[in-house]
């Protein structure tokens, strides 16, 4: 037995004598690797780490980022990914890593009873995914929740399940197809009534709908009481269902509001996900209808048109959010969130512990386009923000007068570093960082980053003649080449240095050094922030010398934070209002009031 190997016998030894209840704490907080690894130990850990490690099963089809200053979303069981494969590529080792867990799933009595909640990606092959959901509906005593279910033919294995047609607290209603406005087939809406009949009960507390609750229970299902459901995700999106199954009302009382099918008492977290470009009379009217649910403390809005009369209405009645992410977009472009909106955000709802939203309007983005011409804004100056303006983005992006001049969308796409950071993904997307794994939507990491941005320059340089001969490269190759197949392109080079992987992440802690002033309204306001996700830029708040002040959550390599001394000896209220009276969101502010 090797030293390593005994040392960690004496420390097993030592922890197994820690009651279950702590033993099990102390795993909670490992990663995946470390719990698997735990299983090996003993037969106490492995008990315990079992459970950990099956208990929560997030079914993801790419990479998943992890971060390296703290343990994220660490409930969760992931399929390993591997970095940089092709979106195909990367499909096709989750499916395998899928079909390796139903393999232990039906060979393993101890792990499958684990499974309590599994969280599906669409995009898996369905006929796994089906697999999967067989096994735990019919074999796991622990589940209660599945999330996700898209595929109407899962229907069946649901509700007739040994253990899921009893104790799933969820409920999945699965669209038609998984694009919107599709052709739906004629058996999806009595196939939907028969799973209504089956599934709806008093203690359904997790919902996921494609339909207007208003529509599904006034004509598909009677609903004798209000749902007491906790969880609801609505998905606003056009289908185009045969009209015949909403002519005649089965509903025994008439529906014409939100509150007439969910209990407002009950709803604590609600998530709405548009698929078309502009709200819909239904869909504002629902918006407004949402103002009595003021028992949510958890919102989010994805792709969701940014009406400004509606969405102050709604913020100010939810006073006691404590997470909220919006996703605000125009003409299918994400957009930053308007001053009303935020202002009335800002004064609203002080017991945020969670915000994820874009924003612009404290601190415009560092590089930008006014009337044809890059403007470059700097606002730190601090030693490692001025190498970034004066060596990477005045040398590299900008080395010459006519660089800051746009004669099209390429040059936009080779110069923003930081809009091409959140265009290919570069910054992985959650529904919420602290609580769901992060994912990157195409395989773009760093490395793959930098390749593509020197791609587009060398493009960008070529097409302006601005390509130099590379020195290295002998003028003249006497008979060893034919002048005439040599190709002149390859001996052209940069006139600068290459981008790098530390300048692109020395870019991007520049650019949460020059959104520092949001960062302290936020801060300022949200007394009990935890985790802050601005312009897709995630971030945790961390006590340093009884400051608070913020850290990127990934990518947090060497990074150094421009916030230290904000509060100003305890000041900091008085600041922020005096900044605020200050800037031109306080006329804003003053309009709203009036």
């Amino acid at each position: 037995m090797t030293r390593a190997q005994e040392d960690l016998a004496e420390y097993g030894s030592l922890l197994n004598k820690l009651p279950t209840a702590l033993l099990q704490e102390v795993l909670s907080h490992l990663s995946q690797q470390d719990r698997v690894n735990a299983c090996l130990v003993n037969r106490k850990f492995n008990e315990i780490a079992t459970k950990l490690v099956y208990r929560r099963i997030y079914l993801n089809d790419s990479n998943v980022v992890r971060s390296d200053i703290m343990n994220v979303a660490v409930n969760w069981t992931l399929l390993y990914v591997p970095n940089r494969l092709p979106e195909e590529s990367a499909r096709s080792v989750a499916n395998r890593k899928l079909r390796i867990l139903i393999r232990t799933l039906r060979s393993s009595k101890r792990a499958v009873n684990c499974v309590e909640w599994v969280r599906i990606n669409w995009d898996l092959n369905p006929l796994y995914q089906k697999n999967l959901l067989s096994i735990v509906c019919n074999e796991s005593a622990s589940l209660l929740r599945l999330e996700n279910v898209t595929d109407p033919s899962c229907n069946d294995i649901i509700a007739n399940g040994r253990v899921s047609s009893t104790k799933l607290t969820s409920f999945d209603m699965a669209p038609p197809s998984p694009n919107a406005g599709s052709e739906v087939e004629p058996a999806y809406i009595p196939n939907l009534k028969k799973y209504l009949t089956q599934r709806i009960s008093s203690h359904i507390t997790f919902m996921n709908l494609f339909m207007d609750p208003l529509v599904l229970f006034t004509y598909l299902y009677p609903l004798r009481d209000k749902l007491q459901v906790v969880d609801l995700k609505l998905h606003w999106r056009i289908e185009f269902f045969p009209q015949e199954h909403f002519v005649h009302k089965i509903s025994e009382r008439p529906l014409t509001q939100l509150s007439d099918v969910f209990d407002p008492r009950s709803l604590k977290v609600l998530t709405i996900v548009s698929w078309h470009e502009c709200l819909l009379p239904n869909e504002l009217s629902m918006i407004k209808q949402l103002k009595e649910f003021t028992s949510i403390e958890d919102l989010s809005l994805i792709s969701i048109e940014q009406e400004s009369l509606p969405l102050i209405g709604l913020f100010s009645s939810l006073t006691g959010l404590k997470r909220l992410k919006t996703d605000f977009i125009e003409e299918l472009s994400p957009q930053s969130t308007r001053p009303e909106l935020f202002l009335t955000i800002l004064h609203n709802c002080r017991d945020l512990e969670f915000l994820d939203m874009r924003f612009e309007g404290l601190d415009a983005p560092i590089i930008n386009v006014e009337n044809g011409e890059f403007q470059i804004s700097q606002k730190c100056h601090c030693s490692r923000c001025m190498h970034v303006f004066d060596s990477i983005i005045r040398q590299k992006l900008f080395l010459f007068p006519e660089d800051y001049l746009v004669a099209g969308i390429q040059d936009v796409t080779t110069k923003d570093i930081f809009r091409m950071m959140r265009f290919n993904c570069l910054l992985p997307y959650s529904k919420a960082c602290d609580y769901y794994p992060s994912v990157r939507t195409y395989p773009m990491d760093i490395e793959s980053f930098v390749l593509l941005m020197n791609s587009s320059l060398r493009l960008y340089r070529a097409s302006r003649c601005q390509l130099i001969r590379d020195p290295v490269v002998p003028l003249d190759t006497g008979d060893l080449v034919d002048s005439e197949d040599d190709d002149e392109d390859t001996n052209m080079i940069l006139p600068h240095k290459p981008l790098t992987k530390q300048d692109v992440l020395d870019c991007y802690h520049a650019l949460i050094h020059h959104q520092r002033r949001t960062y302290i309204a936020l801060l300022s306001q949200f007394p009990k922030l935890r985790f802050l996700v601005l312009n897709d830029v995630a971030t945790v708040v961390i006590n340093e010398d009884d400051e608070r002040i913020l850290q990127p959550v990934f990518y947090n390599n060497g990074f150094v934070s421009n916030l230290k001394g904000w509060t100003d000896n305890g000041k900091s209220q008085r600041d922020s209002r005096v900044f605020m009276e200050k800037s031109a969101l306080y006329e804003s502010m003053k309009r709203l009031e009036v």
